[in-house]
């Protein structure tokens, strides 16, 4: 089974396919997506869907599992941050739906970040963002593949991208350990 995964938000959306067969899970591939910052809305959403649209044909998934909109972030959200944030992560749902149930006849299964958290997790504690990246290499049995920037005459810096590619990761290694694992916290179906 190949699955796609996305990490949606308003500034970077996070991506991977990995394929499991056999409850063997194996990375394909991951990066992120910058969403266009002009434009109208629809604009924004017409290029975020030519985008989905080729990563789909690229790789064909039969599954897609993208991470569930977070209603409130105490202290770090706005009801215009809400409303962006669910109108780009339900149009690429919509996108990867259309496009599953014409492909297979299935549709996209959301996951929340506490299941996806306790999924990828190696110890009693919930990893924090910062820790992803290393537990989706562990999972994985890869080196995750970090980008830096190099500013002019500066000293290269991580990336915080790498964080979202990461999520996006987790989002589709989740599901394949839910799969492997049916002991893990079910998904909600939409």
């Amino acid at each position: 089974m190949i699955i796609a995964g996305f990490d949606v938000s308003t500034n970077t959306v996070g991506w991977s396919v990995i394929q499991n067969k056999d409850s063997k899970i194996t990375y394909i591939d991951s990066g992120y997506y910058k969403p266009l910052k002009k434009g109208s809305i629809f604009e924004k959403l017409v290029a975020l869907r030519k985008w989905v649209l080729t990563i789909l044909e690229k790789y064909n998934p039969d599954k897609v599992i993208i991470e569930d909109i977070i209603q409130f972030m105490k202290g770090k959200s706005t009801a215009k941050t809400i409303i962006a944030l669910s109108v780009f992560n339900r149009t690429i749902g919509l996108i990867c739906h259309d496009w599953l149930n014409a492909y297979n006849g299935t549709t996209v299964e959301l996951l929340n970040v506490m299941t996806i958290r306790h999924a990828i997790k190696k110890t009693k504690v919930l990893p924090d963002k910062t820790e992803v990246p290393d537990l989706v290499s562990e999972h994985l049995g890869i080196t995750f593949p970090w980008e830096h920037s190099k500013p002019r005459g500066g000293a290269s810096k991580l990336k915080v991208e790498n964080y979202d590619r990461a999520d996006g990761i987790a989002v589709a290694l989740a599901y394949a350990l839910k799969v492997n694992n049916p002991k893990v916290k079910k998904t909600k179906k939409k």
